[in-house]
């Protein structure tokens, strides 16, 4: 119904953002990145909104950008995850760190964000894993996160194996990786990088 909502930045912050637009004060809640994105009051902004129909409300969402929208689709179609869970999960940490938690199956990281258990952040991992990409379309750093996390995770594990730090081992991998290349592939050009 809605797409977007152009005009002035009335308020920005704590989760909220007030947009005039025609003199009617449109308010949508935001993730924290979205609130810091449009904090310039009185400046004209251009925010991708959500319009959440229930039965007992109309809520409209706002969004940093066209990624960030698109991960929140992607996020209250998980069972269990309504509008404000996928907005303070948004909130909880970058966007390309959250792509690539969710890429990955990153459990620990995906509950340490607020109001997420881990059953709710396994149950996001696990609907969302082979979503990524198509999620977080626009972004050529994010795509990449999250294509070599979907195929690393074997690489990753045969690198800590061998003596690798985790840290030191997915610097690796993200520096040697290529498009198509297999998990011997990988191991190879990082031992040998």
């Amino acid at each position: 119904m809605f797409d977007y909502i152009t005009g002035k930045v009335a308020s920005a912050g704590d989760n909220r953002l007030v947009i005039d637009c025609g003199g009617v004060g449109f308010l949508l809640t935001a993730s924290v990145h979205a609130c810091a994105e449009y904090a310039n009051k009185g400046s004209e902004a251009k925010v991708p909104v959500y319009l959440a129909v229930r039965e007992d409300a109309l809520e409209l969402y706002g969004f940093k950008d066209e990624n960030e929208r698109r991960l929140f689709l992607g996020l209250i179609g998980v069972s269990g995850v309504g509008a404000k869970l996928a907005v303070s999960v948004l909130s909880g940490m970058p966007i390309n760190a959250l792509v690539s938690a969710i890429a990955g199956g990153d459990i620990a990281a995906l509950s340490s964000i607020k109001g997420v258990g881990k059953k709710t952040a396994e149950r996001i991992a696990l609907e969302l894993k082979g979503k990524t990409d198509v999620l977080a379309a626009g972004d050529g750093a994010v795509v990449q996160t999250a294509s070599v996390a979907a195929v690393d995770e074997n690489a990753l594990a045969a690198l800590i194996g061998l003596g690798y730090q985790r840290q030191e081992a997915e610097t690796a991998i993200k520096k040697a990786y290529k498009n198509g290349m297999t998990t011997e592939q990988i191991v190879f050009a990082v031992l040998h990088g």
